[in-house]
């Protein structure tokens, strides 16, 4: 399941970054953005609470205040829940969640306490998690994932008043006492024993923080290359808002069963800790990565590099699986997105850096702003809100921030033919497919050792296959040693590389996240004619692969069969390339993986005495010959293997020896590769 979409980003126009060019503005007449993370503690009357008790709420309010600071403008986003009252305490949590605009009067705004009023107004919508209210009869057409209990819509006001006490810079204790009213479509209670439930009330308490980042003066730190002012500040606040949004989306367009939350399940999660889940191979091994990417941007586009900008992705993440649904905390969903949003964020970043040029002019810089904001979202709306996509002003001053020197791409279009078994004429299946392969940057020449300053990419789209996206994968270089030459120059480059790997189609699915260390080298063999290696070992973290045996893991929540098994193993990688006048012509690689399975496969009853480890062994093996036609258009074929090897411990599993043979033919435009 797709849980998370790319949010409306427009609610992250506070993180507008300022521009290296723009003047000052003084700070007393600039606008200040904020935000404030609350949690609230209440009692709930009127109808709702006849059979409800305990109200428990977190809230996030997202704010633009004047520029003397009196008033205040935003947008909040409440995630509350009731409990029920005797004899059902012991049931799951009936759930409130508030969207609302607001507008705050604060007092004596140049004093460390600050008094203000608040008046908020918006949608209320009601939905329990109780399986007492699931819908009877259950609908025929309820997908795994969809909630069973309805929900009820309506729309609420709240009078706050409430004090500040400044902390320091921006920061400051927020302490109020919020009376709420709601009302929503009429409710359903006699599965508790009450009449039905449309008004409800709740008086209570809530303290937390507000945090106006950098005190106010927008991306106030130091500016990176293009010109962005660093700001942990609206970094924070870009991955508090792709979650919470996110989370909305799901609840109201979708209506799925995990966006019921509150702190009752923050807390459970947290307690109960990690597990497995058993979403599509698809959801977890390329939208939640995905979802990463936009953790990790949001500490790009707001000025940081790449290191703060992973700790952004890592806790994107966490704060998601913790508190962003209410299914238990996922590991496997902890490592793909946090580590798979590394690589994918810090590529998208680089791409578009080199797609962007900010002395471009009319429909030129049009489309160059739209590619770039395709393959870096974030970075595209921040450009935008910050005024950065329509301004002239300079580029970046060295050119590995921008368009580094060196690399090449590679364009193939053609039709792919794969089989099973020993020949490729077993359960044949023929699909079109478009490859785009990049080689960014050049290990060997580069001066400078930055991660990311060279990495290789590769996307594979396959028509009429189960799904569009049939390969992704990205290599990155984070840390390299040239071995003998000229600083800067050398024909063997030793790397620390980070491995991002998905593929997926009807014959098998393989993915993962690994590290390992890298031995790259060229060498010239005659005046038109070079050859270029590559030697990988890899330290893989989590991979996954297709199992016959999958369906047995062990998972929370389960909602459907998992197909694949997860753990961490062992892999090397090898690949020659021969280049004549710097395009490849003739390519040989080959790779061996190793996973120990930890979920899926694995077998255990303590009864019994029985139990199974699982192991998988995997090879890829290929090679491809590209003639050239004219200039860069050439004609391309090549032929690679998959195969698997599964074993397990016990008889009670028979072991499994999977392979498929692939043909390509294919037009190619095949850049120079230096």
């Amino acid at each position: 399941m797709f849980r998370r979409c790319l949010p409306l980003l427009a609610l992250l126009a506070p993180a507008s970054p300022v521009l290296a060019e723009d003047p000052p503005v003084p700070t007393e007449e600039r606008p200040r953005w904020g935000f404030k993370g609350l949690f609230s503690l209440g009692s709930p009357g009127s109808e709702y609470g006849n059979g409800l008790e305990k109200y428990i709420s977190g809230d996030f309010e997202f704010y633009r205040a004047s520029p003397k600071g009196a008033w205040r403008y935003g947008l909040g986003v409440g995630f509350g829940s009731f409990a029920l009252k005797p004899p059902y305490q012991d049931e799951e949590e009936f759930a409130l969640l508030r969207t609302y605009l607001f507008g705050t009067r604060v007092f004596r705004v140049d004093k460390k306490v600050r008094p203000y009023v608040e008046l908020q107004a918006g949608a209320a919508r009601t939905h329990p998690r109780s399986r007492l209210f699931d819908i009877q009869p259950v609908p025929e057409d309820l997908q795994p994932g969809d909630s069973p209990t309805k929900p009820a819509n309506g729309y609420g006001v709240s009078v706050v008043p409430g004090v500040e006490v400044s902390l320091g810079r921006g920061a400051s204790l927020d302490v109020s006492l919020p009376f709420q009213w709601f009302k929503t479509d009429e409710y359903d209670m006699s599965p508790i024993g009450q009449p039905p439930a449309a008004k409800g009330t709740i008086f209570g308490a809530r303290f937390g923080i507000s945090w106006v980042p950098n005190g106010g003066e927008g991306g106030g730190g130091p500016k990176d290359p293009w010109g962005v002012g660093k700001s942990y500040g609206w970094a924070t606040g870009e991955v508090l808002a792709i979650n919470l949004v996110s989370s909305r989306v799901n609840e109201y367009k979708r209506n799925a069963n995990f966006n019921q939350i509150s702190p009752r399940s923050w807390w459970h999660n947290i307690d109960e800790g990690f597990t497995y889940d058993d979403n599509e191979f698809r959801t977890n091994q390329l939208a939640h990565p995905f979802n990463g990417s936009t953790y990790y941007n949001s500490g790009r586009a707001n000025g940081h590099g790449f290191w703060t900008s992973s700790a952004y992705a890592i806790g994107g993440a966490f704060f998601w699986e913790c508190c962003g649904e209410t299914h238990p905390m996922s590991f496997n969903d902890m490592v793909s997105t946090s580590l798979g949003g590394i690589a994918l964020g810090e590529m998208g970043y680089r791409m578009s850096s080199k797609i962007l040029d900010n002395r471009a002019e009319g429909m030129g810089r049009f489309w160059k702003e739209a590619g770039a904001f395709l393959v870096d979202p974030v970075r595209g709306f921040n450009r935008l809100l910050s005024g950065h996509a329509t301004r002239d002003h300079s580029n970046p001053s060295d050119p590995m921030d921008w368009r580094p020197p060196g690399g090449g791409s590679f364009l193939a279009a053609g039709v792919r033919t794969i089989g099973e078994g020993e020949s490729i004429s077993n359960d044949t299946k023929t699909t079109g497919y478009f490859e785009f392969t990049h080689a960014f940057g050049n290990a060997f020449d580069n001066a400078r050792n930055k991660p990311y300053d060279s990495f290789d990419l590769t996307l594979q789209f396959n028509f009429g296959d189960k799904v569009p996206l049939g390969q992704a994968r990205v290599v990155g270089s984070l840390y390299k040693k040239n071995l003998g030459g000229e600083p800067g120059y050398s024909n063997h480059v030793f790397e620390i590389a980070q491995h991002y790997d998905y593929m997926n189609n009807t014959a098998y699915e393989f993915g993962g996240q690994s590290f390992g260390p890298s031995l790259l080298s060229r060498f010239r063999l005659g005046e038109a004619w070079g050859l270029h290696t590559r030697l990988d070992g890899t330290v893989m973290i989590l991979g996954a692969v297709n199992s016959e045996y999958a369906k047995i893991a062990d998972v929370g929540d389960r909602e459907r069969l998992r197909e694949y098994d997860y753990g961490p193993g062992l892999g090397g990688v090898a690949s020659a390339t021969l280049l004549r006048r710097g395009r490849p012509l003739l390519l040989a690689g080959y790779r061996f993986q190793w996973i120990d399975v930890k979920n899926g496969s694995v077998y255990n009853n303590d009864q019994k005495g029985i139990s199974s480890s699982a192991n998988h062994y995997i090879q890829m093996a290929g090679l491809r010959l590209i003639l050239p036609i004219r200039g860069s258009l050439g004609l391309g074929a090549d032929g690679t293997l998959f195969f698997r090897k599964s074993r397990y411990s016990i008889s009670l599993f028979h072991d499994i020896d999977q392979r498929n043979p692939q043909a390509r033919v294919y037009l190619t435009l095949n850049g120079i590769r230096e």
